[in-house]
């Protein structure tokens, strides 16, 4: 199996948590994760994730994120989790609602 590089960009504490606690996978690396929007842009570019997981709020994506699709010279997986509505978003507008804790590590995994 592949492993993939995840980067995660939360606003709330418990979203952090739960996200490292879900992701604790043998073929998953924790590269980083942000709260402060300039760290994100800066840390992202550098460590060229395979996949950025941000918590989805009702103002949508974060700010910054899109400049960084739009720049990104790598192949990289985008998804946006809501813990309002157990709903993930996956860069290509396509939404799934999630069933249990592992479905996130499935979107992950690819």
């Amino acid at each position: 199996m592949v492993v993939r590089r995840v980067f995660v960009i939360w606003t709330h504490p418990l979203f952090h948590e739960t996200a490292r606690l879900l992701l604790k996978h043998p073929d998953v690396i924790w590269v980083g994760a942000a709260q402060d929007i300039s760290i994100m842009h800066e840390e992202i570019l550098k460590l060229q994730p395979d996949t950025i997981l941000f918590e989805r709020t009702v103002a949508g994506f974060p700010a910054g994120l899109l400049e960084i699709m739009k720049v990104e010279t790598w192949d990289v997986h985008v998804i946006g989790l809501s813990l309002e509505d157990n709903k993930i978003s996956l860069c290509h507008r396509e939404h799934q609602t999630v069933v249990d804790a592992g479905d996130l590590l499935q979107f992950v995994l690819g």
